[in-house]
C-alpha cells in the first residue's frame, strides 16, 4: 500500500478559532511560504476573524484539537475565489491530504451564492526551481492537473503580498472550478472573463493605472478572440517574458 492508502481520511474543518488560526500560520503556512507570498501572523489571523479569509483545516483522524495536516485558505473578491495558500506540513506529504483539502475548499466556496469561479496561482516549472523547502513546481502542477484545473492564457504575476514586498513573477492563474463547468480547452464565457477582470482589477489595479507589466494582463484578458482556458500541460504556449526582480 502506499502512504495515501494507507493514512486516515483526514477531517476538514472551517475555523475562526484565534488559538488554530495561529497554529495554522506557524506550522502549515510559514513552513511552506517564503515571506514574499505569506501575509504576517496578526494581518492573517485579523483578516480570517473578519471574514475576509476562508480557512478550512485538516486534522488527521477525528482529533480537530490535535495535530494539524494541512489548511486551504481562500479570498473572496466578488463572484471570484481566489486561493490565497494551499499547504501540508511536511510531515504528511504525499498522504492525500492536500487532495482532500482542495477538493472541500473548492466544493465549498463554488457553492456560495455569487460565487462563479474559483481559482489559484501556480508557479511556472519553467521559471521556479524546486526548493528544499517549499517544493517541486513540477509536482505542483502535477497535483493541480490532476484536480481537473486548467490555465488561463495570461501573463501573470502576484501582486505584491504587502508594503515593500515585491511582485512574484513566473506564476499561472489557474481555474479550479466554474459554476458552470465545461471541459478544457475552452475559451471563458463573457461573464467569466469579466469575474477574471474584476479580480484583477482589485488585486491588481485599474487599468488605466496599468504598467507596461500589467496592462499585458489586461490585454490578454480582454483579447477580442476571448479568454483562453488551456490544460496545464500545456502552460508553455502561455507568454512569459522575464523582468527584472527590482522593477
Amino acid at each position: 500500500m502506499t502512504a495515501a492508502e494507507d493514512a486516515p481520511v483526514p477531517v476538514v474543518d472551517p475555523t475562526i478559532d484565534p488559538a488554530l488560526l495561529r497554529r495554522v500560520h506557524a506550522e502549515v503556512l510559514e513552513p511552506n511560504f517564503p515571506a514574499t507570498e505569506l501575509t504576517a501572523l496578526d494581518e492573517f489571523v485579523s483578516a480570517a476573524l473578519d471574514g475576509k479569509l476562508d480557512v478550512l483545516v485538516a486534522h488527521a483522524g477525528h482529533t480537530p484539537h490535535g495535530a494539524i495536516s494541512g489548511a486551504i485558505v481562500g479570498e473572496r473578491f466578488g463572484p471570484a475565489l481566489l486561493i490565497a495558500w494551499l499547504a501540508v506540513t511536511p510531515q504528511q506529504r504525499s498522504c492525500g491530504i492536500g487532495s482532500a483539502l482542495l477538493a472541500a475548499g473548492s466544493a465549498r466556496w463554488i457553492s456560495l451564492p455569487g460565487v462563479e469561479l474559483v481559482l489559484a496561482e501556480i508557479e511556472r516549472p519553467d521559471v521556479h526551481r524546486t526548493h528544499e523547502q517549499f517544493g517541486d513546481p513540477q509536482r505542483r502542477l502535477e497535483f493541480y492537473t490532476r484536480a481537473g484545473a486548467g490555465a488561463l492564457v495570461v501573463p501573470y504575476y502576484q501582486p505584491p503580498i504587502g508594503a515593500g514586498m515585491p511582485r512574484v513573477r513566473g506564476l499561472l492563474l489557474t481555474v479550479i472550478a466554474a459554476a458552470a463547468p465545461t471541459p478544457i480547452p475552452r475559451t471563458l464565457t463573457v461573464g467569466e472573463t469579466a469575474v477574471v477582470r474584476d479580480l484583477i482589477e482589485a488585486t491588481m489595479g485599474s487599468a488605466a493605472m496599468a504598467d507596461e507589466e500589467t496592462a499585458a494582463v489586461f490585454a490578454a484578458i480582454e483579447d477580442p478572440a476571448g479568454l483562453r482556458l488551456i490544460p496545464l500541460a500545456d502552460y508553455g504556449d502561455i507568454p512569459y517574458e522575464a523582468v527584472s526582480p527590482h522593477s
